[in-house]
């Protein structure tokens, strides 16, 4: 079965960049850094904080080297590799973190995330990651994980100005058959 691995590196003009990375289970063959698949790195500040954020479940139960928490986690430490379905799940949080904008969209995408069976998870990241469909499928899952109630949503000031003007009322239709009165 495939293995997850995360790590944080520094580059003198990015930054601190986190990479998710898919290494296919090969047995019969030596461990090589180009086998693997990027599923998903972000250098983006204000991404890297969400995906500290979603990690830190995942890396509390991290298989090897040790469970590490998020906060401590950073390019001075060594790799880890994440058990299979936590896998996953960060892949599907890498590939979306960069279209979450608002605090709301990410926090309910997180929530919703962590809540998803495992069935489920497994079917949305073949539709994310395989097959040519692939920026449909995620499109959808963010759609899924981010819909709100129009209930949940504040109203914005340009609707509370339209609903707060005087509505006309409708004028009469006039017809073929118009009476003339006179």
């Amino acid at each position: 079965m495939e293995r997850f691995r995360l790590r944080v590196y520094q580059q003198p003009k990015r930054g601190l960049i986190w990479e998710l990375k898919l290494f296919p289970d090969k047995p019969d063959r030596v461990f090589r850094e180009k086998d693997g698949r990027i599923m998903g790195s972000s250098s983006i500040p204000a991404v890297v904080l969400w995906l500290r954020q979603v990690s830190d479940v995942y890396l509390r139960r991290a298989e090897s080297p040790e469970p590490v928490d998020a906060d401590s986690f950073g390019p001075k430490v060594e790799p880890r590799w994440l058990q299979w379905e936590d896998g996953l799940r960060l892949s599907l949080a890498f590939a979306n973190a960069r279209y979450l904008k608002s605090i709301r969209q990410r926090r309910m995408f997180r929530d919703g995330l962590h809540e998803l069976p495992s069935e489920v998870v497994l079917y949305w990241f073949t539709l994310c990651f395989y097959g040519y469909r692939q920026p449909a499928g995620k499109a959808a899952f963010r759609t899924l994980l981010t819909y709100g109630d129009a209930a949940d949503k504040p109203d914005t000031p340009q609707k509370e100005a339209a609903q707060k003007t005087p509505q006309k009322p409708p004028k009469p239709q006039l017809g073929l058959f118009v009476e003339k009165t006179a």
